[in-house]
Order: structure tokens, then sequence, then C-alpha cells
């Protein structure tokens, strides 16, 4: 099953990333890519970031987080 090369969360359960075909699920492209094209190396720049090593995700609540970004929490 692939998963959001950020967070780990399977990317069909992701409606973002199961049409687009992402390899990151929304909550990761908008706080960790942005605007920008998602490439690579702009993952692994995030993933470098957030002090992630192989093998490792970061853990979010992607609910939660949907609810700040949308400022209903």
């Amino acid at each position: 099953m692939s998963k959001c090369e950020i967070c780990g969360q399977p990317r069909k359960a992701d409606l973002f990333s199961a049409v687009t075909g992402e390899p990151v699920c929304s909550i990761c492209k908008l706080k960790h890519i942005g605007g920008l094209p998602t490439t690579t190396e702009r993952i692994n720049n995030a993933r470098e970031k957030l002090g992630l090593r192989d093998g490792e995700y970061l853990s979010q609540d992607n609910t939660e987080e949907a609810a700040k970004i949308l400022g209903r929490s």
C-alpha cells in the first residue's frame, strides 16, 4: 500500500493524493510543500527539517490538522 512520504497515511485514504497521484497527503502538501510542485527534493528537505529518518513518518492527527487549517479548532 502506498503511503504519504511524510506522515505515512495511506494515500488512498486521502482524496487529494488519491485523485492527483501526489506522493504526499493533502495536509503534508499544505504544511510542508506548499503551493510548489511536489518533488523528491522538496519531500526530502521537509523530512530532513522534521528530523525524519528513512522508514520514519511524522506522527500527526490529520483530522485535527485539517480543522486547524480551516480555522475550526
